[in-house]
């Protein structure tokens, strides 16, 4: 369930209901977001990825779909007895060193992305979280948007830290400088401090995953507004992408939003 070419996918399984759209944007040539959303181990838990080609680089597209295409397949292949925070990260760590072996390709030889992977477990009430770079993961729980992920960014850390406002990181030059991706070099599974890890507990919430495409044109009191009305997750997600559009729609757009219920 990979799409770089604004395909939608829509499911939902017991306690959970999904949807992802992807959208080139209206300035871009090439959709270098991908994204992937499926069920694993007989519809007990959800993956979703959120990826990102790192612009300025030749095969951005290639990277994303590529780290989404080994995610999955390491998730399906995995025995569900496995820890699940263990089994994410693996996935990670071999999509990553996928895309270091295609590199061997001059014509991808900087070939990069950025990532968000959650696998959620929808009976058990858990969610794993790997990341790397400037996509986002958010909760919205008891009408608090939350921001779960850090942006390994150059703009992210001020951001977080209050040196500057959400507006003025929105509108910062440096906005795009990315300070970890998937592609910079080959990692094992001992690297654990590049790639963020959670492991949350989860109640009734819904989560957005999201490239910055979105963040970038539309501040995060109309994302809430958004995610908080009373609309199916397709017609959330679609809006979503529709305010980024709206919005200028500088950049690839790539949102999911998962609603969890009791």
């Amino acid at each position: 369930m990979v799409s770089t070419f604004g395909f939608v996918y829509i499911y939902s399984i017991m306690k959970a209901q999904y949807f992802a759209q992807t959208d080139v944007g209206r300035e871009r040539k090439k959709n270098e977001d991908a994204f992937l959303l499926q069920e694993v181990w007989d519809g007990t838990h959800l993956l979703a990825v959120v990826a990102d080609g790192v612009g300025g680089y030749r095969g951005g597209d290639v990277a994303s779909n590529l780290a989404c295409k080994c995610i999955g397949e390491h998730v399906n292949g995995s025995p569900v007895s496995l820890d699940k925070a263990e089994i994410l990260h693996a996935a990670v760590v071999y999509a990553n060193n996928s895309i270091i072996t295609q590199q061997k390709n001059p014509w991808l030889s900087q070939m990069k992305t950025v990532l968000t992977a959650v696998l959620i477990d929808v009976e058990g009430g858990e969610m794993n979280v790997c990341h790397a770079g400037d996509t986002r993961l958010y909760m919205l729980k008891d009408n608090v948007l939350s921001k779960i992920t850090s942006d390994h960014s150059y703009v992210g850390p001020m951001e977080e830290s209050g040196e500057l406002t959400e507006e003025q990181a929105m509108k910062h030059p440096k906005r795009n400088i990315i300070t970890r991706c998937l592609g910079d070099s080959q990692l094992q599974m001992s690297t654990e401090e590049y790639l963020q890890t959670h492991t949350l507990q989860l109640k009734p919430c819904t989560l957005l995953l999201c490239s910055d495409g979105l963040y970038d044109m539309v501040h995060s009191t109309r994302t809430k507004a958004i995610l908080s009305a009373q609309e199916t997750v397709e017609e959330r997600t679609s809006q979503l992408v529709q305010a980024a559009l709206d919005a200028g729609g500088k950049d690839n757009i790539t949102v999911c939003v998962i609603d969890i219920a009791q």
